[in-house]
């Protein structure tokens, strides 16, 4: 476990944007309940198959069938590593400067937040929440448990001086697990098979709120067309936010869905650029015919936006934010 001392950030716009939001908590905003706290009205616990289906299972071969796809056509050394995101870390730390924050998530989260919260953030990747978040509470509790992205968020950690921070690689759920007021986790649940002990792990953690960013598909969704256009066959889907949802119900957690707008889209300035970023998302090595592939399907897929840049020719506009009430919760109001 690191904790990282220093001082903290001097009022960027978020913290104005919170204060903001806690004088006008009756209000409206982001499509969400813009009190800190979820409805405190007595919810039921029912379990729920939507549509009579096993929705964990459905979960769990969704995963199983997309990453055997996936992980048949990369090439063998990003298959070989021990560290899965070994060679994504670098790539999502540089990714984490040029994004406009608070991003959705944050703007739903923020005005839901207390001065004096603890707040959990599940696979925490290279820390992008960090500096929003620590102005606003009193601590901030990041679990990543992949070496690389956690080395990457200790170094962000250490150059903002971010002392309310504390660092931990354990693995989700944990062996000795820990509580905070409000836990989230930010476009993870599409890595795990089995969705139901990371879920339940999470109720139980929260004191207050529990709060799931996904896409109503994955992010690695929108370069499914990309990904076609070069193997040949279509791509297979990962489970995403209406999947949790029901497998949430299925649990008996009484979860609501909000979408929010997506703030910032997959692009590039160049299709040089392009090609060298699709082939790390992608985790392909140089190869001339692959890559003619690529640039193919860049000239195919992409145009240029309003400010040059090439994004693809169909995007999503919104993402999904998934809450419930944790069972704390739920048993103070009962």
């Amino acid at each position: 476990m690191c904790k990282v001392l220093g001082a903290v950030p001097q009022t960027p716009i978020f913290v104005v944007f919170w204060r903001l939001c806690r004088q006008n908590t009756t209000k409206k905003i982001f499509g969400g309940n813009a009190s800190p706290l979820l409805n405190t009205r007595k919810i039921s616990m029912i379990p729920i198959h939507a549509g009579g289906l096993d929705w964990l299972a459905i979960w769990r071969q969704m995963y199983l069938d997309e990453r055997a796809q996936g992980e048949s056509k990369v090439d063998p050394i990003f298959a070989e590593q021990a560290d899965y995101w070994a060679s994504q870390a670098k790539r999502f730390a540089t990714w984490r400067h040029h994004q406009s924050e608070p991003d959705g998530f944050m703007q739903a989260l923020i005005p839901r937040l207390l001065p004096t919260d603890t707040v959990m953030d599940i696979g925490a990747g290279t820390g992008r929440y960090l500096p929003v978040l620590s102005p606003l509470v009193r601590e901030v509790i990041a679990i990543e448990p992949s070496p690389s992205m956690r080395a990457e968020m200790e170094h962000m950690v250490a150059e903002l001086g971010l002392s309310n921070v504390t660092i931990r690689g354990d693995e989700w759920p944990m062996e000795t697990p820990i509580k905070a007021d409000v836990v989230i986790s930010s476009h993870v649940l599409y890595s795990v098979a089995d969705v139901a002990p990371f879920l339940l792990a999470m109720d139980q953690a929260a004191q207050r709120g529990c709060y799931l960013y996904l896409g109503l598909r994955s992010p690695g969704a929108s370069l499914a067309p990309v990904w076609e256009y070069i193997h040949g066959q279509p791509r297979l889907a990962l489970p995403g936010a209406l999947e949790a949802l029901a497998c949430l119900h299925q649990l008996g957690l009484p979860a609501a869905l909000e979408l929010l707008p997506i703030t910032n889209f997959f692009r590039f300035a160049s299709p040089e650029e392009g090609l060298s970023d699709i082939r790390i998302r992608l985790r392909l090595t140089p190869q001339p015919e692959r890559d003619a592939r690529i640039m193919a399907a860049i000239e195919a897929l992409f145009v240029r936006d309003a400010d040059g840049m090439l994004t693809l020719r169909e995007q999503l506009t919104h993402t999904a934010l998934v809450s419930w009430q944790p069972r704390a919760q739920r048993q103070r109001h009962s």
